[in-house]
């Protein structure tokens, strides 16, 4: 069975900027600026530079109390990360 890619939905209109505390993205798309968590942060981050599976976003630092299967789906809905085709 093939481990499921997670990518970002337009990683070329994405600009990341890092605190800390947190992480500011910018969407050009949509012209959307949003705050996110480290954790949330370090994903966008990591798939700046291209897909990546699950064990690989599970190793991110640093941890917080969500679940990366319900950081994934939240990123989702919010039209940032997708499964990779």
């Amino acid at each position: 069975m093939t481990a499921v890619l997670w990518s970002l939905v337009t990683p070329e209109t994405m600009s990341v900027l890092s605190w800390p505390d947190g992480v500011v993205l910018y969407d050009a798309r949509t012209s959307t600026t949003r705050l996110l968590a480290p954790r949330a942060g370090a994903i966008v981050a990591r798939l700046k530079a291209g897909p990546a599976d699950v064990s690989v976003l599970a190793a991110l630092q640093p941890t917080d109390d969500v679940a990366l299967p319900e950081l994934l789906d939240a990123l989702a809905r919010y039209g940032i990360v997708r499964a990779a085709d």
